[in-house]
């Protein structure tokens, strides 16, 4: 499904990312792979090179613009092109209240989730543009579409994730690039490790009660059924399709085809 197609993927050491990573190879593409955790990339490319797949493993960091620079230029280097960016690496962030300043952690939140992947977009465009195709996906969250408590960075920070995905799908039109999102739900990552260790002080009982009984009843999803998904919306299966923010049924209607 995605023969001959290059694909950069932040966040491809572990949970989501990785999981896209190893779906988006076993269709064909070459993947360069980001991350924070050289140890991590490094574990996640030797399972893609086991069967046969091609990949480059970056250690990089989106919220900083040199970075972000290296990571485009290697992978151009490597494979000569970029056709899928997924913008997977995200950041909690601060788990406060606004009365709680923060003002530091909120400007690095924002800083990775939306800036980081403004960034990459930016950088990835001139090809895209030049070879007139792309394919831009963005991993969003619920959370960017309605409130809750404590998550007010993240938050505000995926929803600018939405609204850019939703501007840059028409101006990006003329070129043949498709700009789409996915809103996977709650998933079984290290996130949601991260959430639960925050603790009942820091959460409150009713915040710290529901993530905690969403991982005791195992009602979390398993990164790699989002996976496809991800391949879908990189195809040409899903070329009619641009400036949409969903979930894995909601791009059902699209014309996805769910696993199982």
């Amino acid at each position: 499904m995605l023969e001959g197609k290059i694909a950069l993927i932040t966040g491809a050491g572990r949970g989501l990312g990785r999981a896209i990573a190893e779906a988006m190879s076993r269709e064909g593409a070459k993947i360069s792979m980001v991350s924070r955790s050289m140890h991590e990339l490094k574990d996640a490319a030797d399972k893609i090179r086991d069967y046969g797949g091609s990949v480059l493993e970056i250690k990089g960091d989106i919220s900083n613009e040199a970075s972000v620079l290296e990571m485009v230029s290697k992978t151009k280097e490597a494979f000569s092109t970029v056709d899928i960016l997924v913008n997977n690496a995200a950041i909690i962030g601060p788990a406060t209240i606004i009365t709680t300043p923060r003002t530091q952690d909120w400007y690095h939140t924002l800083n990775v989730n939306l800036m980081g992947a403004y960034r990459l977009i930016l950088s990835v465009l001139p090809m895209m543009i030049k070879q007139k195709s792309g394919k831009i996906i963005s991993i969003t969250s619920g959370l960017g579409q309605r409130p809750y408590p404590r998550f007010c960075a993240y938050g505000v920070s995926k929803a600018g994730l939405i609204q850019l995905t939703h501007s840059l799908s028409e101006e990006l039109r003329e070129w043949n690039i498709q700009v789409n999102a996915i809103n996977p739900g709650v998933m079984n990552t290290h996130m949601q490790s991260v959430i639960r260790k925050f603790g009942e002080t820091t959460l409150g009982s009713e915040v710290y009660q529901r993530f905690h009984m969403l991982y005791e009843k195992g009602m979390l999803k398993d990164p790699k059924e989002i996976a496809p998904l991800a391949v879908f919306l990189a195809s040409a299966k899903a070329d009619h399709l641009t400036g949409h923010n969903g979930t894995p049924e909601y791009y059902q209607k699209c014309g996805f085809e769910m696993l199982g």
